[in-house]
């Protein structure tokens, strides 16, 4: 007799076939029986073989693994398709580059037993093989410094620290949310369907917890380029958010601009001024950035230009969204 598993775990995935093993081979070295749960990898628009990889490391016995293949939809909707095939009543969401510890499923499992209908964010932290560079140990420090503050306040975590590549809840919970929204991540665009999320989700009191006992260590591999354009698009998605959302700007950083570091604060204003000419000047800047990265160089020096130019590429972000100031600013 085959059993309903208590768990899907849903794994979109785009075009990073050796990720999604590494992803897959620590869920299938789970402390739970392997009946208990079930995989499921959304190939997003995969062109590199991932589909195949997957079918062939199903077929090698462990938990069931379903292989799902769709064009490129973004990372919201690759999750929604997942939800779609899943089976079990419990689900998670944990991206194709988070390395579960064994006893992950262990500690969601136990945690919706305690606090059921809730959405838990597993802890994220960066793992010791991401290539070393100003960029991962900036990453690290913050992902370190957010478990610390979360694992300080358990429940009620605010919405700005929904991230949707780690979590569980229930498919009576996903259902009433209605799902993420996959216009924010459409054609494989970048940010905001985790926000929107857990906004909605405040928004119907579902609580929001954090479980620091459930932890995936992220292999971050991005380039210095890729990067960038995550920032700026990330940008562009809070405009949108606060669209959509006009009473969740203040938490966003449009909203709160004020409170920026001042050189962080002046990068953001001169661009939304005058965003072609500001471009230009921190042309040089982006390019040093990037040959450091590359070649792994560290530093708090580099980490504060990072950080200078990420204020620089979020504002061109909000310029491409169309940003309004009288609309989205609060003060």
């Amino acid at each position: 007799m085959t059993l309903t598993p208590e768990i899907s775990v849903v794994v979109p995935t785009h075009r990073r076939r050796a990720l999604m093993l590494r992803t897959l081979a620590a869920l299938r070295s789970q402390s739970v029986d392997h009946g208990r749960y079930e995989m499921i990898v959304v190939c997003d628009g995969c062109d590199d073989g991932s589909a195949d990889a997957a079918r062939a490391l199903s077929r090698s016995g462990g938990p069931r693994l379903e292989v799902v293949e769709q064009p490129r939809a973004g990372c919201a909707g690759a999750r929604n398709r997942g939800a779609m095939e899943a089976v079990a009543p419990l689900l998670m969401f944990l991206d194709d580059d988070m390395i579960a510890a064994p006893d992950l499923l262990e500690a969601h499992l136990r945690r919706h037993a305690t606090d059921p209908g809730t959405v838990v964010l597993g802890a994220m932290l960066v793992h010791e093989d991401s290539p070393r560079s100003f960029v991962t140990e900036g990453l690290a420090r913050w992902a370190e410094k957010r478990n610390s503050r979360l694992s300080d306040h358990l429940a009620g975590i605010p919405v700005t620290e929904m991230l949707g590549g780690h979590i569980t809840l229930s498919r009576q919970t996903f259902d009433a949310l209605g799902r993420f929204d996959a216009a924010f991540t459409a054609g494989g665009r970048f940010g905001g369907e985790d926000l929107d999320f857990g906004w909605r989700a405040r928004s119907l009191g579902i609580p929001v917890v954090y479980e620091p006992r459930a932890i995936a260590r992220q292999v971050w591999d991005k380039s210095f380029r890729s990067l960038c354009r995550d920032i700026r698009e990330a940008g562009a998605s809070d405009v949108r958010l606060a669209r959509k959302h006009p009473e969740m700007a203040p938490s966003l950083t449009l909203g709160r601009s004020e409170r920026l570091p001042p050189w962080e604060r002046r990068a953001l204003r001169a661009t939304l001024a005058r965003p072609r000419r500001v471009a230009a000047a921190f042309s040089p800047a982006l390019v040093a950035l990037d040959l450091a990265a590359r070649i792994g160089a560290k530093g708090r020096r580099l980490e504060h230009l990072h950080a200078v130019c990420r204020a620089h590429l979020y504002a061109l972000g909000m310029v491409d969204a169309g940003f309004e100031r009288s609309v989205t600013e609060t003060g």
